[in-house]
């Protein structure tokens, strides 16, 4: 059980760094802080059929109730607006609230989601399924996104590379089940039981997790990890590439510095690549004829490569650093969306498969990459709310990634122009890493922070151990 008289004491580094010293996981909350790694990733895995089932689920849908492929793919921008939208919120409340917590943002994000596919079981008309699906569930699983991926940071912040990719990667492939479920058995006859089924496993499952979850203190630092000397530590061996943040600043402290318009910009261009992906690869196999396997592999293998990419490239990140793991990444994914069309277009089902791999394999590196340089730039404190106005720049990329991307299917009648037009932002989106991704300077930290830059920051005293 927790202990609310352990001491601790706060520690500063020759930068001006403070670190909170002396506390266990089990001091805080009772139990390991590997349980705090390992239910956001289950929680991850419940939330992301909402997102990553769409494509699967769409044709029948759409059948169903009459819809064309624009309407069916307004239903998936809308979500995304939502799902990005509610993350910002979040962030705020989670940090600054004292009634809003990441159990209560779990516990809720598992009812809407439950709501959700309730809603789309019995969406006669579009705007039910816009409110119902898209809103409501797209804000539920914004909060689970949202608390799940950003608490790595705060309990893991000497070793947060591959974790976080672990914890996110579950976004990805914990849909694939239900993605082959709508693949092979989501058909008029039966499609309101299966989506009941789902919206009661998947938000259920939420619900039961959320109990466990619980933010360390601000300012956090393992006991075990020397806060002064972690450049030595073996523990800590990717802060060398990687190291804290010069200060824990604020939202407003954040955006006064140069760095948030341009990664703004470039999460744009990536999301938009990215959900265009998880939308599409799947009704271009169908359009292209490319038989059972390449068709079930532009949606199951998309999704689950771009699951098990996403800790290789919190590893890459901790090795040659947050920046240019998104240099080469995001090539890599420009290249494999346009090699994916050409694929598909000569009708060559192998290599289609291949490249869908490698593009579902690099899709979702902009969820892992981002969050870790937000913290490493700008701290774990406003961990939360500061990622979130990054993140809500996925609600433009979802425009594109869903209603433009079907605008310029059904207007030119072919896939050839969304598929350019998606890789060439993810290109876009890799210079822009390497021009203007250098961290932060010191001078630039401490304009942004003005007086706030040399004063320590308010937190519990306690009497040092």
């Amino acid at each position: 059980m927790a202990s609310s008289n352990v001491h601790y004491q706060e520690v500063r580094d020759a930068r001006g760094r403070v670190f909170r010293v002396g506390e266990s996981p089990r001091d805080i909350m009772g139990y390991s802080r590997l349980v705090m790694l390992f239910l956001p990733w289950l929680g991850m895995m419940l939330a992301s059929t909402l997102e990553y089932g769409w494509g699967a689920a769409s044709a029948t849908v759409a059948h169903e109730y009459g819809w064309s492929l624009t309407t069916a793919f307004w239903n998936y921008s809308v979500y995304v607006a939502f799902e990005a939208g509610v993350s910002y919120f979040n962030g705020r409340f989670r940090e600054r609230a004292t009634w809003w917590k990441p159990k209560r943002a779990m516990l809720v994000g598992g009812i809407l989601v439950v709501i959700a596919y309730y809603f789309l079981a019995h969406s006669t008309a579009p705007w039910i399924s816009y409110a119902g699906y898209a809103a409501l569930g797209g804000m539920g699983s914004g909060l689970v996104y949202s608390t799940c991926v950003n608490i790595v940071a705060k309990w893991f912040p000497e070793k947060k590379g591959w974790r976080t990719g672990f914890v996110d990667g579950g976004w990805a492939y914990g849909a694939v089940p239900f993605i082959i479920l709508y693949a092979t058995s989501f058909n008029t006859h039966d499609f309101v039981n299966i989506l009941y089924f789902t919206g009661v496993v998947l938000g259920g499952g939420l619900i039961i997790i959320s109990f466990w979850f619980k933010d360390p203190p601000k300012s956090w630092w393992p006991k075990e990890v020397d806060p002064i000397a972690f450049g030595k530590s073996k523990e800590a061996w990717s802060l060398k590439k990687n190291p804290p943040a010069i200060r824990q600043m604020t939202t407003r402290q954040m955006w006064r510095t140069s760095k948030p318009p341009w990664m703004v910009l470039e999460f744009l261009f990536i999301a938009g690549t990215s959900l265009f992906g998880v939308g599409f690869y799947y009704p271009f196999a169908v359009a292209m004829h490319l038989g059972a396997i390449a068709i079930i592999a532009g949606a199951t293998g998309f999704a689950f490569t771009d699951g098990i990419g996403r800790p290789l490239v919190g590893l890459l990140s901790d090795v040659v650093g947050r920046r240019w793991a998104e240099v080469i990444v995001y090539s890599c994914l420009g290249v494999t969306t346009i090699g994916s069309l050409v694929m598909g277009r000569l009708h060559l089902a192998i290599p289609f498969v291949i490249f869908a791999l490698l593009s579902g394999g690099t899709s979702g590196s902009l969820f892992v990459l981002n969050p870790l340089m937000v913290s490493d730039y700008f701290g774990t404190d406003h961990q939360t709310e500061n990622y979130g106005t990054i993140y809500a720049a996925k609600i433009v990329g979802g425009v594109y990634g869903g209603v433009v991307s079907a605008y310029l299917i059904t207007g030119t009648g072919s896939y050839t122009w969304a598929f350019i037009v998606a890789g060439f932002m993810a290109l876009a989106a890799a210079a822009i890493a390497a021009l203007f991704f250098a961290p932060p300077t010191e001078a630039e930290v401490r304009r942004a922070m003005g007086d706030a830059f040399d004063s320590s920051p308010s937190l519990e005293a306690r009497p040092p151990a």
